[in-house]
């Protein structure tokens, strides 16, 4: 019998009668490896406590079952709640996972797409950022095509035209048109929409569905009514501080993310307006700030752990040279609180 000491990949190999790549397949989740080789591997794992030398397998796989994550604001709810997903998903497939902050900034980007490389991770998920931009440069492009050639990059929730990249994306469009059949059913006929940065490709979208969807409920659409500031609670006061001064506001909200939705509200409040009385607000991502901010935001939420459990599997597949669709739309949800309700004509 062997010492459990000193065990390894090649005597459970010998053992279970498989090659040492089947153990190596059993240890990382593979679904690849067939019933009753699995379960002889797995029992002779169980038996000797077996724990593998992560570098010798790693050198074995050619693979360092390491996989880069570059995001660019971890403050951000949104970035961090699909981050914890990633990251679980990862683990569970037997790989870990480097983060790395851009801190908004495409230079820094850049470092660490070349860093990640340069460290030989498996594969890259990639969110916000360049691949956000309605129009990036041409530096931009050029610098994301060099680090596709050297690693698979999956992106989420963004595109950049000339780049042959995989997309796992959240249906925004229809998180859109939902909030508005909720706001439009209780009876509101006049709405806002806040917040966001023209250029980035998700706050032009979610204003084209938006205008789209009133024109075609044969709603008016007023541009003064439309108002980006960014992204943050400040943004989402200077916002709401457009509305307040405008002779006519609209009886409801649309909010580009719930950060802008808090500072609303928080504005409203400070002018004597009630949320959802005189006002009713939305926001979107569905992060925990909105089920905890009073009175309860309604929000559309992304689907979390459907969005990172493909994003991963994706990426997996890719890193083992397997075909993957090109693109795949993760649906959203409208999560309903206590920020909106039915329109009582004064």
């Amino acid at each position: 019998m062997l010492k459990k000491d000193g065990v390894t990949i090649y005597h459970i190999a010998k053992e279970a009668k498989v090659s040492p790549a089947t153990v190596s397949r059993v240890l990382t989740g593979s679904a690849n490896v067939r019933e009753p080789a699995k379960s002889r591997v797995l029992a002779l794992i169980n038996k000797y406590n077996f724990k593998p030398n992560v570098m010798a397998q790693s050198l074995y796989l050619k693979q360092s079952k390491m996989l880069g994550i570059i995001l660019p604001d971890i403050d951000h709810p949104f970035y961090s709640m699909i981050v914890k997903q990633l990251e679980s998903q990862a683990l569970e497939r037997g790989y870990t996972c480097l983060l790395c902050n851009s801190m908004q900034n495409f230079s820094i980007e850049q470092a660490y797409l070349d860093n990640l490389i340069s460290r030989q991770v498996d594969g890259i998920v990639f969110l916000g950022g360049r691949i956000n931009q309605t129009h990036p440069t041409e530096e931009l492009l050029t610098g994301m095509n060099d680090s596709l050639r050297h690693v698979p990059i999956v992106f989420v929730n963004g595109k950049m035209d000339g780049v042959n990249a995989h997309t796992i994306r959240t249906d925004e469009a229809s998180g859109v048109r939902r909030l508005l059949d909720m706001l439009i059913h209780h009876g509101h006929k006049t709405i806002g929409l806040i917040g966001g940065v023209v250029g980035v490709s998700s706050t032009d979208e979610k204003i084209s569905v938006f205008r789209e969807t009133l024109k075609e409920k044969r709603l008016m659409v007023k541009e003064e009514w439309i108002h980006s500031s960014g992204y943050s609670i400040e943004g989402g006061e200077q916002d709401a501080m457009h509305l307040l001064h405008l002779d006519e506001r609209p009886t409801a909200v649309m909010c580009i993310n719930d950060f802008v939705a808090i500072g609303a509200i928080k504005m409203f409040r400070k002018f004597g307006l009630k949320v959802p009385g005189d006002v009713s607000v939305t926001g979107f991502d569905d992060t925990y700030l909105s089920e905890h901010f009073p009175p309860g935001i309604t929000s559309v939420n992304h689907n979390y752990q459907k969005l990172a459990k493909k994003t991963i599997e994706t990426l997996i597949g890719l890193i083992s040279h397997e075909e993957q669709e090109k693109e795949t739309i993760i649906p959203t949800y409208v999560t309903i609180r206590n920020s909106c309700e039915e329109w009582k004509q004064p």
